[in-house]
């Protein structure tokens, strides 16, 4: 009797166990989530290596050759191994991990202290040899026949055929600085060295920060730390004084360009005129009120007209370069924010706005991609339709048609051809992890899918995510908010809730994209029980100008009184823990979590701020003044926004971290919080990063994480 009932239930739990097992998926691990970890790249979804575009279609990297991507998604070899290696003599059994070159058709790679230019079209190679322990970047010719090296403070000039680099300046030091981006990467200037459309001429800039103080930057090197000075300049003090240089490499002369005063001001957006016999330049003042479109005489170095000006009371921030139109070179296009949201105008070298070419009022033209080389069409990205996706489309420049290019809605990365005969899509979204396209762009523009990432699971057991809208405290303003939850709710069961904000300028964190949304730390943390909720407050990207530029003055007012309308929506859900309400960001995001859990001491118990700024009169002037003006200007504004004055505040457990070699925050921030912490014996934790600087990744992010979420396991479950 006991052994035949015995069977039967046996029999049914090892079916239940077959049942519950096809049901699981094993737990992500923070390897799995986070960029460095030992399983990410095995666990994120791939996506074909574009090195770009030649005539025929986009070329795709793999380690043993490149391939040639047709329109239509058939392939062929354009490059093997063993070819490679007849054609460099290099004795490698793989190919070196090419890149596409900044412009035209070169790809680069380097082996040591060689580096290797393969012209795509040809396959023409040209082999480039130097010490790469003293110049630490390199910038390449439209043409390849030369490069610009560059060792952080001077330059020198390396020609095809040449062992060894002449140098172009040699006065260079830590208060003068050649060739490197000015005002610390701010209005889109990210780099030093702007050939003309030929090569024969590059642009550079000439940084004299003599008189701006040298903040002492401590590298824990043994037996003896070593000091490594960083000029920065804070908000309110003095700035850099730059000056744009011509290099001429038929003659080797250098002229500068007669810019004059004021001598803080900001050059940036250089665009070279088709025919390399001006240099046009965004001039932004200090007080970043005003910008002076200047189109500079090559020779004589003199301005010789301000095409346009544009002033705005708050602040303005040219982001890209004017393009001149081919074939009409007496015409250009300009992406700016002048009437609100970033759109592209067509105008004419006088500065007469010939007409807008488009009309973006919800989102933002997101990147202007260029125009194609007859001058028929603008190609930009834009979130027009929906602020958590984005398109490409191209715009005609005779009657501003516009037409859209990609399909699906969610997000799409796109990257062009130097002749815009091709486009490369990557596209993701919610439950979409990669789909792979080549767009030919004819007059009918055709796309073909030739990869896709496909799923290994069931998205259904993992944790699920809710994207929504809710209104600000204004009544009319649309936030977007995404909401990870377990995969199960329990019934009855009360949640612990993790914001992750960021919350400051250029930064979106809300989009319709796998990256976003899917397979991130966030999900890990819903596996683990937790709720994760990020809003995109006020103040935050690709919104428009009043979006952004309500923090003016006042950063931390709205942006965090959007946070709470974020919290009421939480607290109004029934599987909601009121009383177990967490905060995490780093950056502003580390400014803003520091802000609440010390404003709203009530609210949130526990609190993890990486790398805050916490003090704005201890950011750097680029930045800080335009969204505070100076401490002089506007001290009210920035003692609000002093979060040593909310120490005192501290109830709930504060996690701050700091890299100990951050250029950016700089470690005095949260080392001022800790001792106004310590004056009003309030107990926050602290964690350094000894040898990172602003961003803590690589393999160390993993360590970063393990921490994070270690202190939200001890304090807030």
């Amino acid at each position: 009797m006991y052994r035949k009932k015995l069977i039967p239930v046996l029999a049914v739990m090892s079916l239940f166990s077959v049942l519950l097992h096809a049901q699981s998926v094993t737990p992500l691990t923070l390897d799995d989530v986070i960029p460095g970890g030992r399983t990410w790249q095995e666990k994120h979804p791939q996506a074909p290596r574009i090195l770009g575009a030649v005539s025929g279609g986009l070329l795709v990297y793999n380690a043993d050759r490149i391939d040639l991507m047709k329109a239509d998604g058939r392939t062929e070899p354009f490059l093997e191994a063993s070819e490679w290696q007849k054609m460099s003599g290099a004795l490698l059994r793989n190919l070196p991990p090419f890149v596409p070159a900044e412009k035209g058709t070169l790809l680069s790679a380097y082996s040591g202290n060689r580096l290797y230019l393969l012209d795509a079209e040809t396959k023409a190679l040209t082999t480039y040899e130097y010490d790469r322990t003293k110049w630490s970047d390199a910038k390449i010719s439209p043409t390849g026949d030369c490069l610009v090296l560059l060792d952080g403070q001077n330059i020198a000039l390396l020609r095809k055929g040449e062992t060894e680099p002449v140098p172009v300046t040699t006065d260079g030091s830590l208060d003068l600085v050649y060739g490197q981006s000015a005002a610390r990467n701010e209005f889109g200037t990210d780099r030093g060295i702007f050939f003309s459309p030929s090569g024969r001429y590059f642009a550079f800039y000439r940084i004299d920060q003599s008189e701006v103080a040298a903040y002492p930057i401590v590298h824990m090197e043994r037996p003896i730390a070593k000091i490594a000075p960083e000029k920065y300049p804070m908000a309110g003090g003095a700035s850099q004084k730059t000056t744009v240089g011509i290099f001429d490499t038929r003659d080797g002369s250098i002229r500068y360009l007669e810019t004059g005063a004021p001598f803080d001001r900001y050059f940036t957006n250089l665009s070279w005129a088709p025919d390399e016999k001006r240099l046009y330049i965004d001039e932004v003042t200090r007080d970043q009120a005003e910008d002076r479109l200047t189109a500079y005489d090559i020779q004589s170095g003199k301005p010789v007209q301000t095409v346009l000006r544009e002033t705005n009371e708050r602040y303005i921030e040219p982001q890209q370069p004017i393009a001149f139109v081919p074939g009409a070179e007496r015409q250009f296009v300009r992406l700016s924010r002048k009437d609100g949201f970033n759109n592209l105008y067509l105008y004419d070298v006088t500065g007469k706005l010939v007409r807008p070419l488009t009309r973006v009022s919800n989102g933002e033209v997101t990147r202007f991609l260029g125009l194609d080389p007859k001058g028929r069409y603008a190609y930009y990205t834009s979130n027009a339709e929906d602020p958590r996706c984005e398109n490409l489309y191209r715009v005609r420049l005779s009657d501003g048609a516009t037409e859209r290019l990609t399909t699906g809605e969610g997000t799409h990365r796109v990257t062009v051809s130097n002749d815009f005969a091709y486009a490369y899509d990557a596209f993701s979204n919610l439950d979409t992890p990669g789909v792979y396209s080549v767009i030919e762009l004819g007059a009918k523009p055709v796309t073909t899918v030739f990869a896709k990432s496909n799923l290994s699971e069931d998205l259904s057991l993992r944790p699920s995510v809710e994207l929504g809208v809710l209104k600000a405290d204004d009544g009319v303003t649309d936030l977007y908010y995404k909401l990870t939850k377990p995969a199960k709710l329990e019934k009855g069961k009360k949640y612990p809730v993790i914001v992750y904000v960021y919350g400051g300028p250029h930064a979106q964190l809300v989009t319709n994209s796998w990256n976003s949304l899917r397979h991130n730390w966030d999900n890990y943390m819903a596996e683990k029980g937790y709720l994760v909720f990020t809003l995109d407050n006020r103040g935050s990207a690709n919104r428009g100008f009043g979006f952004e530029s309500i923090v003016h003055r006042n950063l931390g007012k709205y942006e965090m009184a959007d946070q709470m309308t974020g919290i009421k929506f939480l607290k109004s859900l029934p599987y909601v823990d009121a009383d177990k309400i967490g905060v995490h960001g780093w950056s502003f995001g580390g400014f803003m979590t520091t802000n609440l859990i010390t404003t709203y001491p009530e609210t949130f118990k526990v609190g993890v701020a990486g790398g805050p700024v916490i003090d704005w009169r201890l950011y750097e002037v680029m930045y800080g003044e335009r969204y505070m003006d100076t401490p002089e200007e506007n001290p009210e504004g920035y003692q609000n926004a002093d979060l040593t004055r909310k120490a005192k505040n501290l109830k709930g457990r504060l996690l701050l971290i700091h890299g100990a070699i951050d250029p950016v925050v700089v470690w005095q921030n949260s080392q001022d919080f800790l001792n106004a912490a310590i004056e009003a014996r309030t107990l926050p934790d602290y964690l350094v990063y000894p040898n990172h600087p602003h961003n803590v990744i690589g393999k160390d992010r993993v360590h970063l994480m393990m921490h994070v979420t270690r202190y939200f396991d001890d304090f807030l479950k």
